[in-house]
């Protein structure tokens, strides 16, 4: 299969929103702090590509899922 015909999606919590948090969207790694919500191109310390947005942005994007916190 072509890795890059289907974009990977991820699932973050509700809580990841709380925060100004980003997504990389080529390894899936939360970056914690520092990035607007409709952030495109931040670097990512994981993988070390600049592929983090702002979690709106990845969610807007189709690229991300939340999982319902179990005690909302």
């Amino acid at each position: 299969t072509d890795a890059m015909s289907e974009p990977k999606t991820f699932e973050v919590s509700q809580g990841d929103f709380e925060d100004y948090n980003g997504i990389c969207l080529v390894c899936g790694e939360i970056r914690y702090g520092g990035v607007e919500p409709d952030a495109r191109g931040y670097p990512c310390e994981a993988c070390e590509t600049n592929t983090v947005v702002g979690l709106q942005e990845a969610l807007l994007m189709g690229r991300i899922s939340v999982a319902l916190d179990e005690f909302a």
